[in-house]
């Protein structure tokens, strides 16, 4: 067995050290597959307690069915929350200005001369020219008149009243502005002069102003709207012409069209739970026409708040005929120091009502083969640390 030095051959040392691993593999597999309980007091003690209970397979007699961690759980209350927004001005407007230009204007052409008359007037650059028109009163005409905005001849012609006003193109305006007033050419009439004498020279300028659309945001939970609704008064600044028309959207779904009836009541939409959004919402009003103000605009909402959990579990045939219990950990509520709630078992009620940490219940005779579930109901607001039901 021994060499010549009387040592072992280094094929038989390599077998041992192998039993060794192997053994140590057990070891650690035999550890992973005991209970918990088992693994602490081998560690604490070196040995099993006496105390645990081993069945004929190995295994525990205790299984656990169904374990969770419920938390925080509290009664359905219903609560109600208005959003109040700010007013809305919507509007489509015209406005006339009537600028005097010359008192007087006289304005004569020959073949040797041309005494033409210039006025200016500004044009605001926020200023939506609708229509521009040139009004005045003719004393004595010969020839034609010659009209230019800013060089450009925009009438031509002999002047009647029912001319008057003259309709000037809006198109070539600018911040500042000619109008020049000047009389035509006579022409092959050599000794001929001609001469317009024009009084009251005054501007017509009617201008737009509109503010159709507006858009309020808001901010709410959808997922804890029960019911929803708009509500806003219109105020109509013009009663006596005929009114437009108003389209609200709620995040581009259309909520309400139709006519505007100036100075009814308080109106009142339903709001469907599906148009909101969790982040933030817009609300926007709009017309075709008019100046109304959109007041008392309030978004209110009618919430459920509950969190009563429902957690389903599994029994086997051969689970049935050992004894299941029900095992919670509690912290009570605060203020009346219980936890307090119905425990619904299949179509069973358990009534849970204890100022004490731990509750069981032998809950046997309660469920049955396969699916089982258990609702918790709370009566008032307490929290569940763990909930267990397990055989014994």
């Amino acid at each position: 067995m021994f060499n010549k030095r009387g040592l072992v051959p280094e094929s038989e040392t390599v077998h041992v050290t192998g039993l060794i691993i192997l053994i140590a593999i057990l070891i650690v597999i035999y550890m992973i597959l005991i209970p918990p309980q088992a693994q602490k007091e081998i560690l604490e003690k070196g040995q099993l307690s006496d105390s645990l209970e081993i069945s004929n397979s190995g295994e525990s007699k205790i299984k656990s069915l169904l374990f969770e961690s419920p938390g925080f759980v509290f009664p359905q209350s219903k609560e109600k929350e208005k959003i109040s927004l700010p007013p809305i001005n919507l509007f489509s407007k015209t406005r006339q200005e009537i600028t005097t230009l010359a008192k007087s204007v006289t304005v004569t052409r020959s073949i040797f001369s041309d005494n033409f008359y210039d006025m200016k007037f500004k044009i605001k650059p926020e200023e939506e020219i609708k229509s521009l028109k040139l009004f005045f009163n003719s004393i004595s005409s010969k020839g034609s008149l010659v009209i230019y905005l800013n060089e450009q001849i925009v009438f031509k012609g002999k002047v009647s009243k029912e001319d008057i006003p003259l309709e000037i193109p809006v198109s070539d305006l600018n911040n500042e502005n000619i109008m020049r007033i000047s009389a035509s050419s006579p022409g092959w009439r050599f000794l001929s002069i001609n001469k317009h004498e024009l009084k009251d020279v005054k501007l017509i300028k009617e201008t737009s102003s509109e503010n159709k659309k507006e858009v309020r945001t808001f901010n709410i939970e959808k997922d804890k709207i029960k019911k929803s609704a708009l509500s806003y008064f219109v105020n109509c600044l013009k009663i006596n012409e005929e009114q437009g028309i108003l389209k609200i959207s709620l995040n581009d779904f259309n909520i309400f069209l139709g006519k505007i009836i100036c100075d009814a009541s308080q109106q009142n939409i339903q709001v469907q739970k599906d148009y909101f959004k969790n982040t933030e919402n817009t609300l926007t009003f709009e017309i075709d026409r008019s100046n109304y103000v959109i007041e008392q605009i309030e978004i209110s909402v009618d919430s459920d708040k509950e969190k009563s959990p429902t957690y389903f579990f599994d029994i086997d045939k051969e689970d049935l005929d050992n004894q299941i219990m029900l095992r919670l950990n509690l912290i009570p509520n605060e203020e009346d120091e219980r936890s307090t709630s119905t425990l619904l078992i299949n179509s069973n009620i358990v009534t849970l009502d204890t100022n004490k940490k731990e509750f069981t219940k032998d809950i046997s005779s309660l469920l049955k083969e396969d699916e089982n579930f258990i609702k918790i109901i709370p009566k008032n607001e307490f929290e569940i640390i763990s909930l267990e039901i397990f055989t014994k």
